[in-house]
């Protein structure tokens, strides 16, 4: 782990992807996931915003991500959110298989008449227990991320793979 002196407000700045991301797995998948399974029965779709909402962050993430590329932003704020952004492409391709299994389950279940436990047992063991563990993981390296940015350090992975992002 490389050790960088920097400012508070680098710090602060290079911690926001991190938390943005953190708050997208935590409050969406964990909070609002659990309220969407209570509400279930009254409002079926109600799931779905779980999925919405978490595109809708992980397009921030992005976006914002390419604009602090482009901009006069420290190097340091810039490699956290690259790193972020990274990280965001990856938790993007496991929800949307994690859709899929879901979906296509959903649909081969009401295709093929099969019994709604079974149906829910596919589904969850399939698309929804990989994806939590996943998700625990992610938070995990979030939260070591968020700590990274604040004490000035970058993995040295990072720093071998992106030379030209390193201070002069």
């Amino acid at each position: 782990m490389a050790q960088f002196t920097i400012t508070a407000a680098e710090g602060k700045m290079a911690r926001w992807p991190h938390e943005i991301f953190l708050i997208n797995l935590i409050f969406n998948h964990v909070f609002l996931f659990c309220i969407s399974i209570f509400l279930s029965k009254s409002y079926p779709y109600s799931i779905t915003l779980v999925p919405i909402a978490s595109f809708a962050i992980i397009a921030y993430i992005e976006f914002k991500s390419r604009a602090i590329a482009t901009s006069n932003a420290m190097w340091f704020v810039k490699a956290h959110w690259q790193i972020g952004a990274r990280r965001n492409r990856i938790f993007m391709a496991l929800l949307s298989v994690t859709c899929i299994i879901s979906g296509g389950g959903i649909y081969l279940s009401a295709a093929q008449h099969w019994n709604a436990i079974a149906t829910k047992a596919l589904i969850g063991g399939f698309g929804l227990l990989p994806f939590m563990v996943a998700l625990l993981i992610l938070v995990v390296l979030g939260n070591d991320s968020v700590y990274q940015a604040r004490d000035g350090k970058l993995p040295d992975n990072y720093l071998a793979k992106n030379p030209h992002l390193q201070p002069a």
